[in-house]
């Protein structure tokens, strides 16, 4: 008698990659979505915020002469344009940068350099400003903005930074 043979197909067990992909796509849509279609400038800013301080305009840099840490006249003049930004923005805090050009010693040019942060600082007091809203220190002839081969870059890197930060 002739046997009979079942012959069976061999099949995966398991979900089908459409399967669960299907669901991760429809995950991922309204994600792309919102990527795809922000606008932050339908927004305001809140007072205080970090984006409210980074809406302030450029503050702006103070250039002194050759080892003095005395403000000139130009250097007033950008000043008190910053302050009065900082007083239009009240709850906004800052930091005071001082640098020197690379002429003398590191340790006279790292004191100069807190010695011009420091008059700045002083000046903006003068201004209405509030000390507890400022910080900052010296950091003599590091972080050039230009050469100090020729005396223009020595004069661009003689200079305080103002920079508002997140409070």
């Amino acid at each position: 008698m002739a046997e009979r043979v079942k012959v069976y197909e061999e099949t995966k067990k398991g979900i089908p990659v459409w399967a669960w992909l299907l669901p991760l796509l429809l995950l991922l849509a309204p994600l792309a979505y919102f990527l795809t279609h922000r606008h932050p400038a339908d927004s305001a800013p809140m007072v205080g915020s970090t984006a409210a301080a980074a809406a302030l305009p450029d503050l702006g840099s103070v250039h002194f002469d050759t080892d003095k840490a005395t403000l000139t006249p130009e250097g007033q003049a950008t000043l008190q344009q910053a302050a009065a930004a900082m007083k239009a923005n009240p709850s906004a805090h800052f930091r005071i940068e001082g640098f020197t050009d690379s002429t003398g010693s590191a340790p006279h040019n790292a004191d100069l350099s807190e010695q011009r942060a420091l008059a700045v600082a002083g000046y903006l007091k003068d201004q209405g400003i509030d000390g507890s809203r400022l910080t900052g220190g010296g950091f003599g002839a590091q972080k050039p903005t230009d050469t100090n081969a020729t005396p223009n870059g020595k004069a661009d890197n003689r200079r305080v930074e103002l920079f508002s930060q997140p409070q």
